[in-house]
């Protein structure tokens, strides 16, 4: 609890030693897995996990107790490393809860769906449409979808701008297709699947007019204030956070949005800037106690506990 406040951060990355392994594997030409591996570590600074997920999961509760965070939202980022964080949400089932990245053009999407969400209960999952190359309304996707809801599961789907900094630091481009990154396309997904809880991540992460269009059609979507919003630069207005906040609120309502770090990688870790500087913001803006409140707990608790 920081001051007043409980934090439930909707967004960190759990970048285990396998995701990166399975990033290595999906480079042309690579070296040995090892050198590999080193080679991502130098050039981005960063550190690799040892082989075990617990023993990350036991180096996040460190952390987040050392900075009075309750609880996180793990995303396995890669598809096929949902077992990292199925280890890492079993080990701190009160700490932790996890969603997992899907393959949309997997011929056993929908098996590996089922079997996480219903067998190893993670409450839900990533879509990347634009890294993918799929249309977030492509008829392919209807019995995800339809799994989602069944599920009672939260659905992430990523648009905007993507900035993929693992695949960098290991050489792999980040081919997108920006025809796919709109998230005015979530409307009549969303709508379809009412009872699905849609989440845009990073304010939809420079295609914020859209997100605000999308929250004014959609009561089931919400969106995430995840990272630290560089697209702000690019975009045609050049709003600050606080521009940002304000007009989210406006249209999302404090019932709607949910608070989010982007943290994942070490040495850096968390990233107690994000929280810090957002929760003065609100308090700056003088949103109401209990609007901050569901902001930064409550909202994201509630889906995930099912009160919501």
């Amino acid at each position: 609890m920081i001051g007043i406040f409980k934090i439930f951060d909707s967004h960190v990355h759990f970048y285990s030693n396998s995701f990166f392994r399975f990033l290595v594997k999906q480079k042309p030409n690579r070296a040995d897995i090892s050198t590999e591996l080193k080679n991502i570590a130098a050039k981005g600074h960063i550190e690799i996990p040892g082989d075990d997920p617990v023993q990350l999961a036991k180096r996040w509760i460190e952390i987040i107790d050392k900075w009075k965070i309750e609880r996180l939202t793990l995303i396995g980022s890669m598809p096929g490393d949902e077992d990292s964080v199925i280890k890492a949400v079993q080990a701190f089932p009160t700490r932790f809860t996890g969603f997992f990245t899907v393959d949309p053009n997997s011929n056993v999407l929908m098996d590996n769906a089922s079997k996480r969400l219903k067998e190893d209960k993670l409450r839900g999952f990533f879509l990347y449409p634009s890294l993918f190359h799929i249309s977030v309304q492509d008829e392919w996707l209807d019995p995800l979808f339809t799994l989602a809801q069944e599920c009672s599961s939260i659905v992430f789907v990523q648009f905007g701008k993507l900035v993929i900094r693992p695949r960098d630091y290991a050489g792999i481009p980040t081919a997108v297709n920006e025809a796919f990154a709109n998230p005015a396309d979530l409307i009549p997904v969303a709508k379809k699947y009412g009872k699905v809880k849609f989440i845009i991540p990073n304010f939809g992460a420079g295609k914020f007019d859209e997100v605000l269009q999308v929250g004014k059609e959609c009561p089931n979507v919400y969106v995430d204030t995840a990272g630290s919003n560089s697209w702000m630069a690019d975009h045609p207005s050049k709003p600050d956070l606080k521009t940002v906040f304000k007009k989210a609120l406006d249209v999302y309502g404090a019932g709607r949005m949910l608070f989010g770090s982007d943290s994942g990688m070490f040495p850096r870790g968390y990233r107690y800037d994000i929280v810090d500087n957002q929760l003065k913001l609100s308090q700056e803006m003088r949103i109401p106690t209990p609007d901050i409140k569901k902001i930064f707990y409550e909202n994201m608790a509630g889906l995930i506990d099912g009160a919501v």
